[in-house]
C-alpha cells in the first residue's frame, strides 16, 4: 500500500482495497493514545497541541525565560535584560513552558559523538533549581533519553548522582537582533511534531493527521512513519490530501533498473563458491573495523569469503577484542604503527591497518618477516590448502610518496615470487585511480610483472576505481567485480579462483 500511496497522483482515487486498509486506522482525536507522537502538518497545529498537552496531565508547570544581555552602550559592558527578547522560530525560544514527565527534543547538537543531537527526542524527568534571593532560577534540565545509548559516557551527567539521566545546561547564542546574547535550553515540547521533523524517522505508533496538508509527499511521510499498521491512529482522513509530486513519478521512471546480479554477486554463484576446488578472496577498506565489525558480520555476502582481506582497520596494540573475531575464521593482522621505520609521521597516525581473515579449514602461513620489505602496510599470506596460492592485502595512504610506495611493494613482489607459488593475488586500497587518465605507476609495475588487474567499475562514492585486485595468472579467475555495502565510502571487491585452470 505505502508504495502505492507514494506514487499515487493528484487525480488518482485510491483503490478499494487500499482505501479498506486506511479505514481501519481512522479514528477520533479523544480515542488516541496520549502517550505517543502526534504528527502534523503546520507548526500552528503543533504548538496547539503540545501547549493543550502540557497543561492536562502535568501539575507543575515551570516557565523558563532565557537569559539575554546586550551591550550598554555607556559603559560598554554587557548587562542582562529585563525581559527576554523574541528571536526567530528557527532560534533558541525566548520563554520555555515545561514540566516534569514532559516529551521533550534537542533543538541543537550538544555532543554528536554521544548521540545528544538535534532532533533527538527525551522525557524530560528533573528540573534542577537555584535558589536566588526571593526567585528561583533554573540551572539544569535532566532527560532520560529515548536512546539509551545517547549520552552513556557523557560529561553530561550529573556528578555523584546515579540515576541514568543526561543532564543539559542553556546553551548560548547570539540573535540576529544585532548585539543580543541569547541564553535559553535547547530544547522544545515533542508531544508533536510537523510532518518535516519525522522525516526518516521510525515509530511503533504514531497519530497522524492529514489536516492542513500542503505538500505533495507529506501525506505518505507520515503515514509511513509506523512500522505496522496497527500502530497508525488516523485523524481527518482526506484522500484528495494523498498525492506525490509528479516530478518524482516521472523521475522513478527514468531510474535504471538495478540487476540483483550486480546487487549480490557472490549469491548468485553460491553453487560455484561451495566447491572445493574453488577460493573466494574479498577486499574491502572498512574505514575502521571496530566500528563496522558488527556490519561485517551482518553482510550475507562478506561471510562467503573465504579469504577476506581488509584495509583502513584502524586497529592499534598487539591485543585484539573478542568482538573483533569472527566465526570460524583466523586472523591475521598488522597495523600501522608497526608497519613504518623511516616515515615516523606516518607510523604516529592512528588510521591505517591491514587484516585478513580466513576460513579455518584453509591451511595458511603467513609470512610475517619479509625479506628487505619495510615501510608497507600489508598481510601476506601462504595459502597451502586447498589449493596454493600466495595472497597479500595492501593498503597505500593517499599521502604516501609514490616513489618510497613502489620500492617497497617492489620488494614485496620480488619476495613473493622468490616463493615460486603460483596465482599470486595482491588487493588493496592503492588510491591510485584507474578510471582517470592519469599515470598509473601502480598498476604499469604490476603489469611489467605479469599480473593482470580484475576490477573494471567504480569502488567508491565518487565513482572512482582504488580498490584493485592483481593476480598473476588471469586464467585461474572464474568470477571478479564489485560488490555493495551500506556503511563504507568503499565497496568491497572479489575475485574468484580456481585450483586449475578452466579458461
Amino acid at each position: 500500500m505505502l508504495n502505492r500511496i507514494r506514487v499515487k497522483e493528484k487525480s488518482d482515487e485510491l483503490s478499494d482495497a487500499d482505501r479498506a486498509l486506511l479505514s481501519q486506522a481512522v479514528t477520533q482525536p479523544q480515542l488516541c493514545p496520549t502517550d505517543v507522537l502526534h504528527i502534523f502538518a503546520t507548526n500552528r497545529q503543533v504548538d496547539a497541541h503540545n501547549s493543550a498537552t502540557l497543561a492536562q496531565p502535568h501539575c507543575h508547570i515551570t516557565t523558563i525565560d532565557a537569559d539575554d544581555y546586550k551591550k550598554d552602550p555607556r559603559s560598554v559592558r554587557m548587562t542582562q535584560q529585563d525581559k527576554p527578547v523574541k528571536g526567530a522560530r528557527n532560534e533558541l525560544p525566548d520563554t520555555l513552558q515545561v514540566a516534569e514527565g514532559a516529551r521533550v527534543m534537542l533543538t541543537r547538537n550538544l555532543d554528536v559523538s554521544q548521540g545528544l543531537v538535534n532532533g533527538s527526542f527525551a522525557t524530560l524527568v528533573r528540573v534542577v533549581t537555584f535558589q536566588q534571593h526571593v526567585s528561583s532560577r533554573v540551572t539544569k534540565l535532566g532527560l532520560k533519553m529515548d536512546d539509551e545509548t545517547a549520552g552513556r559516557n557523557s560529561s553530561n551527567r550529573e556528578s555523584g548522582v546515579h540515576d541514568n539521566l543526561v543532564y543539559i545546561e542553556r546553551a548560548e547564542e547570539n540573535l540576529k537582533q544585532k548585539g543580543v546574547v541569547h541564553r535559553q535550553f535547547p530544547i522544545k515540547l515533542a508531544f508533536a511534531c510537523t510532518i518535516h521533523m519525522v522525516q526518516g524517522m521510525t515509530r511503533i505508533s504514531a497519530v497522524v493527521s492529514l489536516k492542513h496538508i500542503f505538500e505533495p509527499g507529506m501525506a505518505y511521510v507520515a503515514i509511513s512513519r509506523v512500522t505496522s499498521l496497527s500502530g497508525l491512529h488516523l485523524l481527518d482522513m482526506d484522500e484528495s490530501k494523498i498525492y506525490a509530486n509528479t516530478e518524482i513519478t516521472a523521475a522513478l521512471e527514468n531510474m535504471r533498473q538495478v540487476s540483483l546480479d550486480d546487487m549480490m554477486p557472490l549469491l548468485h554463484i553460491t553453487q560455484t563458491l561451495s566447491r572445493p576446488d574453488t577460493l573466494a578472496i574479498v577486499h574491502h577498506n572498512t574505514e575502521g573495523l571496530p566500528s563496522h565489525v558488527n556490519d561485517i558480520k551482518s553482510h550475507h555476502e562478506l561471510c562467503l569469503a573465504d579469504v577476506l582481506c581488509l584495509t583502513e582497520t584502524h586497529l592499534q596494540g598487539s591485543f585484539v577484542a573478542e568482538s573483533l573475531h569472527l566465526q570460524g575464521y583466523n586472523m591475521f593482522k598488522r597495523n600501522r604503527h608497526p608497519s613504518y621505520t623511516k616515515f615516523p609521521q606516518m607510523a604516529s597516525r592512528s588510521d591505517g591497518g591491514v587484516a585478513v581473515y580466513v576460513k579455518d579449514n584453509i591451511q595458511v602461513h603467513e609470512k610475517q618477516y619479509v625479506h628487505n620489505v619495510t615501510d608497507l602496510e600489508f598481510v601476506a599470506l601462504k595459502v597451502e590448502a586447498p589449493m596454493s596460492a600466495l595472497i597479500a592485502a595492501v593498503y597505500r595512504p593517499p599521502d604516501y610518496c609514490m616513489r618510497s610506495f613502489l620500492s617497497n611493494l617492489s620488494s614485496l613482489l620480488d619476495s613473493l615470487e622468490i616463493l615460486d607459488c603460483h596465482p599470486i593475488i595482491v588487493c588493496g586500497d592503492f588510491n591510485e585511480n584507474l578510471l582517470t587518465s592519469a599515470s598509473k605507476p601502480i598498476l604499469e609495475l604490476f603489469q611489467s610483472r605479469g599480473c593482470a588487474q580484475l576490477i573494471t567499475a567504480a569502488t567508491t562514492e565518487k565513482n572512482t576505481l582504488l580498490d584493485l585486485i592483481f593476480i598473476s595468472q588471469q586464467q585461474r579467475c572464474l568470477h571478479s567485480g564489485v560488490m555493495k555495502t551500506y556503511y563504507s565510502y568503499h565497496d568491497p571487491v572479489y575475485c574468484v579462483l580456481s585450483a586449475e585452470s578452466e579458461r
